[in-house]
């Protein structure tokens, strides 16, 4: 019999492979960082032989999801700047961050986030935010897998930096992670509206020099599109291919406000847009048009946004909003299959973001990023149909046990590699102070007006 690490059996496994293949009471075989095998379980007990074999009750087996936006770094300010619109959201959110974005607040952020994340099975994530370096660190030692790198505003930034200060460690950060296991280095100018074309230009620069992705805010409200239209003579699309940065490397946050021509655009010259549902509603952004970005071919993935603007990293619900809303606006209910909607999380995700060959589906040699659903729950039985159970009942409080890159980092509800509740405690006491600040923040603004 051949030796293996862990063995998972007796499992409904949900692949996510091209094929769309489902094994009933299958097994999955991990060595080191990667899958084995994928099969029967009594074909796999009679093959391998591992040191821990987990005994998965008839629970489902499925890929790691993919969070393709968000912004873990404004976990701190979750719930303190409520029910306004973006714009104005930004300018109050900037004041708090301004103060407390340091890096040992980052690093306690984006503790909270993985936590949070991985709790909702959430295994990889395209996170936007300053100190990349430290969101780095921390996913290597979690693990977690994380696209990541140096965020561009030309209206300034916590870290201080810019000319050719920043340029120095941009290029040290993609030096640094170039080739690494779990991070994937990402350029990540915020927005054609806050990052001037020069500065622009130059994280392109070094996407394509670095074979890095780049990733943008794009089209997300009104205001945005005309700011650009009226500052540049174009609207964002057509903004940024006059500086040659669509393509297939290119991953687009939001879309809401896109029309047809634009849609087109952005499917000949090969790039992806992340549809973010519940951020863009809770905003009043509006809703992205994505049966015109299927029909058209645009690879469509999801994002929770930050924790700030949708209060929560809960994909599942960003799952199930994206799978029945299109369905309302579009008129059609056969519109986004369950299995469709259920591959923006997985497969096309993972091929639109460069990491297909690793992550994504359920397949020998592919990395061991896993997460197991307990099914035995009122609102889970009974099943039928595995991918509408997914999508349209399933939920973050259902993953059971997750593994990254091999490694079992939550089992059975419990993390095995971090002090969870040591760090919520220190999160909750800095919180206290952030709420005080932003409190005499509004007060020192309201003697100013009197």
């Amino acid at each position: 019999m051949q030796q293996v690490d862990t063995l998972i059996l007796h499992s409904l496994i949900v692949t996510m492979d091209p094929a769309g293949t489902i094994i009933e009471d299958g097994g999955l075989a991990i060595t080191g960082t990667s899958i084995t095998a994928v099969g029967s379980s009594e074909v796999l007990e009679q093959q391998f032989q591992a040191d821990q074999t987990i005994d998965a009750g008839g629970g489902i087996l499925m890929p790691g999801l993919i969070n393709a936006h968000v912004h873990s770094g404004d976990l701190l300010f979750r719930g303190l700047v409520p029910d306004i619109e973006l714009e104005p959201w930004l300018e109050q959110l900037w004041v708090a961050e301004g103060e407390y974005v340091t890096p040992e607040n980052m690093l306690l952020a984006v503790q909270t986030a993985m936590l949070e994340m991985i709790r909702g099975g959430i295994t990889t994530a395209l996170d936007m935010f300053w100190y990349p370096d430290i969101y780095a660190s921390a996913a290597e030692k979690l693990p977690f897998r994380l696209i990541t790198g140096p965020v561009y505003l030309t209206l300034g930034g916590q870290e201080n930096n810019a000319g050719q200060a920043r340029l120095e460690a941009a290029r040290a950060f993609l030096d640094m992670y170039r080739g690494s296991e779990l991070i994937r280095p990402c350029l990540m100018p915020h927005g054609t509206y806050t990052v001037a074309p020069d500065d622009l230009l130059e994280t392109w620069q070094l996407a394509e020099e670095y074979d890095a992705l780049l990733h943008i805010h794009l089209s997300e409200t009104r205001t945005e599109v005309a700011t650009v239209e009226e500052r540049y003579g174009r609207r964002p699309p057509a903004h940024l291919d006059s500086l040659g940065m669509l393509s297939p490397r290119t991953i687009l946050a939001h879309g809401v406000h896109l029309e047809q021509e634009e849609i087109e655009l952005l499917t000949e010259r090969g790039a992806s847009l992340v549809h973010c549902p519940v951020s863009n509603l809770k905003l009043a952004s509006g809703i992205a048009p994505v049966p015109a970005l299927l029909e058209t071919g645009v690879p469509v993935l999801l994002g929770t946004d930050g924790p700030a603007s949708s209060n929560d990293l809960d994909l599942w619900i960003v799952l199930r909003f994206a799978a029945t809303l299109h369905k309302a606006v579009s008129g059609d209910p056969v519109f986004l299959p369950a299995e469709q909607a259920l591959r923006m999380v997985t497969s096309t995700a993972a091929e639109a973001l460069g990491i297909g060959h690793l992550v994504g589906s359920l397949e020998p040699g592919k990395r061991a990023d896993v997460i197991l659903i307990d099914t035995k729950k009122p609102h889970l039985t009974p099943l039928y149909n595995v991918y509408s159970h997914l999508v349209y009942a399933a939920g973050r409080g259902d993953i059971e046990t997750v593994l990254i890159n091999g490694r079992i980092v939550l089992e059975k509800g419990k993390f095995t590699t971090i002090d969870e509740a040591g760090i919520i405690a220190e999160v909750h006491e800095l919180g206290k102070n952030i709420a005080a600040f932003m409190a005499a923040q509004k007060t020192g603004s309201r003697q100013r007006t009197q």
